[in-house]
Parts: C-alpha cells; structure tokens; sequence
C-alpha cells in the first residue's frame, strides 16, 4: 500500500510521517519511509557528481556556475529531461519493487510535488505537452492513500525561517508554488487535502481514520 504525503516545505509532512511511521511500526505493519524529488533522484545526483566542476568551488563560485547553467536554454532543457527520464526507474520502477516488499510505503513527496518543482524551477518549458513527461505518469504506481497538506505562501516562509532552513525559497517562489498546489487540489490529485494549520494530533487522526477505517 502507497500512503503519499504531499504539501509545500514546512507544511507538516515531516511530523505526521514520523506519527504514523510510529503507529505503523507499532501494529507490526512491514513499513518504508522514502524521499523523492525530481533532480534529486539517485541517477540525477550520480551525473552531478560524475560531471560537475564546481564540487570543489567555494558557495559563491557554486551560485555563479549555477547561474551559468541556467543560463544556457540549452543545458536546462538537458538537465529536465535527464531528470523526467530518470523518474522512469526511481518511482516506475524502485517504488513498485519497494511496495511489492513491503506492507506499507509511506511516500514523502511524489509525482505530482515532483511536477511543481519542474514548472517552478523551469517554467519556460511546458512539460505538460512533453510525451517524456506524459509516460513517466503513466509508470508511476498509483497511491492507496493521498494527502496534501495546505499553507499559505507565507506562512511555509515563516516556519523556515524558525526552522533555520539555509534552502528556503524565497517568498515570491512560494506563492508561485502554493498557486500550482491550488490548481491541482481541483484537479482532484490527492485524496484528501488537509489544512495545515490545524494542530498535529487533530491532522494526525484524520490521516489514520482514512488509512485505517474502523
């Protein structure tokens, strides 16, 4: 059984995977916890690490050598493909393998917060017409349960920024994120969309009476 979690950073994801982590562990499920992103995918990383030149670049000589990267149409069109292509075997392939093996695999982001990290951070290309992109949601494992985790904009700012999060995206990236979260909350993506700033136990009761109907 596949149970995603899905929302913005710092809208909860992490704490209500560690409660029902634990509850599951507890019923003596067979449980997996496991992490995916697009361009954070295993082969993606292999290829950063195999061709990049700036490993050994101090922080500001890594911005500007990314900043040449995007700069080049070219190169960026590359990279989303490489990394629409290597979704084929991590979640295609990896997942189905991994939920064949176990009772429960507990999804922390999937295909669809994968899809607004593409259109976020490559918003010049409509991968939506993509036949790449359009097969990749075809291999992927269909979820038994799906939750997305709304917050505003501003307040997945602020919680970082308690957090300490050095990675957070700034504010107008955010606001851009949350309005695709939106668009496709009515597109019908997830199950059940669940207000983030209600409290973790109310949240939390709510994921288990629909994962575990009485």
């Amino acid at each position: 059984m596949i149970v995603v979690f899905s929302g913005i950073d710092s809208s909860g994801k992490t704490t209500q995977i560690a409660l029902f982590e634990n509850y599951c562990a507890k019923k003596g499920y067979n449980v997996r916890k496991i992490w995916g992103k697009g361009r954070g995918t295993p082969g993606v990383l292999l290829i950063k690490d195999i061709f990049r030149p700036d490993k050994h670049l101090s922080e500001d000589g890594k911005k500007e050598y990314r900043k040449k990267v995007y700069g080049s149409r070219k190169k960026k069109v590359l990279l989303l493909i490489a990394s629409i292509l290597d979704l084929y075997w991590y979640f295609g392939i990896y997942y189905r393998l991994l939920n064949l093996t176990h009772k429960i695999l507990i999804c922390d982001r999937y295909i669809w917060d994968t899809y607004i990290d593409f259109r976020s951070e490559f918003p010049e290309f409509d991968i939506d017409k993509w036949w790449i992109w359009m097969f990749a949601l075809l291999l992927v494992p269909k979820s038994k349960h799906s939750f997305m985790f709304f917050i505003s904009a501003e307040e997945s700012y602020a919680r970082d920024i308690a957090k300490g999060d050095k990675t957070l995206d700034p504010l107008d990236i955010k606001r851009v994120k949350v309005e695709r979260y939106m668009n496709l909350i009515n597109k019908n993506k997830w199950e059940v969309v669940i207000d983030g700033m209600q409290d973790r136990q109310t949240i939390f009761k709510t994921v288990i009476s629909k994962v575990f109907p009485k």
